[in-house]
């Protein structure tokens, strides 16, 4: 019986997968792109000011296929990570969406073809909210991202099962001028994996989420911690692959606030079997 062949794509965008001569079943693996996690609110002293809500984890999708049905070569797409959004420099000003994650594919004419969904970027914090960013959709979903809050440490990252972990949401501010720490990155149920913290209150930075070899096993990043006299903490990025990026913190007038953090790259895998 002859070895496997695996193919591994992890450039974002379009790329070209060749089907092997005797191959008789082909399984694919997909996770979507992670989502950038939200900035948070830069507000006045006496204002509520949200930090902003982290990413939502890729998806990972599974497939498998006769080699007969497929093509000589077919079009592999690699979810690319969102950006996470701009810090803020303006007083009394929003923060700014993250972006959300690519999908991935595999075969655009199958109607079998492997998808999986990124989720949406993380919500920038306003006076009001600072709205998690949704969980990407496929054969196992991902982990959705961290709301922020006004009155506690905002939310941790959404947990996995088989998928793609979320971002913490951002450390926000009361009327009453307390500040908060930002919510831990998502991890992966049954794993006992560490979760990323989020950054320390008084404007600490989301620690980045962690890179594991193993596809659909990835951390999301912490959120930024708020400020109430200083810039907010900078939300951590999501690791590989396909974690959402943890969500900037709010800050005070006449400094930054807190950017968002980048969701990672997706992957797609493939195996040609024989």
């Amino acid at each position: 019986m002859k070895n496997p062949i695996v193919d591994v794509y992890t450039t974002p965008g379009a790329n070209t997968w060749t089907n092997r001569t005797g191959a008789t079943v082909v399984e694919v693996w997909g996770i979507s792109g992670g989502s950038g996690g939200g900035s948070g609110r830069r507000g006045a002293a006496g204002s509520a000011r949200y930090g902003a809500g982290g990413g939502g984890g890729g998806a990972l999708s599974i497939r498998t296929l006769r080699a007969s049905t497929l093509g000589a070569t077919e079009t592999v797409t690699v979810g690319a990570g969102g950006a996470g959004g701009a810090a803020i420099g303006v007083n009394d000003t929003d923060g700014a969406t993250g972006t959300g994650g690519g999908d991935s594919l595999f075969s655009a004419t199958l109607t079998s073809q492997l998808k999986a969904h990124g989720g949406g970027g993380g919500g920038g914090g306003t006076a009001a909210a600072g709205t998690a960013g949704s969980n990407g959709v496929g054969s196992f979903v991902a982990g959705s991202g961290g709301a922020s809050s006004v009155a506690a440490t905002a939310a941790d990252g959404g947990i996995a099962v088989n998928a793609a972990s979320g971002g913490g949401g951002g450390g926000g501010i009361s009327a009453a001028n307390t500040h908060y720490a930002g919510g831990a990155g998502g991890t992966i149920r049954s794993c006992g994996m560490i979760q990323p913290a989020g950054g320390i209150a008084a404007g600490g930075t989301g620690a980045a989420g962690l890179t594991n070899s193993a596809p659909g096993v990835s951390n999301g990043g912490g959120g930024g911690g708020g400020h109430d006299d200083g810039a907010g903490g900078d939300g951590g990025a999501g690791g590989l692959y396909g974690a959402g990026g943890g969500g900037g913190g709010a800050g005070f007038n006449g400094f930054v606030s807190g950017a968002g953090g980048a969701g990672a790259n997706g992957i797609v895998v493939v195996i040609s079997w024989f």
